[in-house]
């Protein structure tokens, strides 16, 4: 990270596919662009995350989620790229994983770790914060 990227950390805790893509392509092109960014995904948000869901195609879609399945890059590209090509981390909420019987191994290969909402707030402490 340079002196002056910013950092951005972004909490995703739903399961419509409009706002899990409006939040991997915001993370991959902050990360892109220089900045420092980290993706906390949360409750629902995980849903689409999981290996069952990404293997049956069953997301939460409205209008706009079908055009995007159709025609844009998938969400889960978006972060690969993102963490390909700049500063991108994404967390899984240890709370929603525990709730739920969830491990890490039932979520695609894009998660870094499984976090509380303490360490997250470590982490983007400084940062600004902004939940979809």
């Amino acid at each position: 990270m340079t002196k002056n990227a910013q950092k951005l950390s972004i909490v995703l805790a739903s399961e419509e596919l409009e706002k899990v893509h409006a939040a991997s392509l915001i993370a991959s092109v902050a990360a892109m662009s220089g900045m420092e960014v980290h993706l906390f995904v949360t409750m629902n948000g995980l849903v689409p995350f999981l290996k069952s869901t990404q293997a049956e195609g069953r997301f939460r879609t409205g209008v706009v989620g079908e055009a995007l399945r159709a025609k844009a890059q998938p969400f889960t590209e978006l972060i690969a790229n993102g963490k390909e090509l700049g500063t991108l981390k994404v967390y899984a909420c240890a709370l929603a994983m525990d709730v739920m019987n969830w491990s890490k191994a039932d979520l695609i290969d894009v998660f870094d770790d499984v976090i509380g909402v303490s360490a997250f707030f470590n982490i983007a402490a400084g940062g600004a914060i902004v939940t979809m």
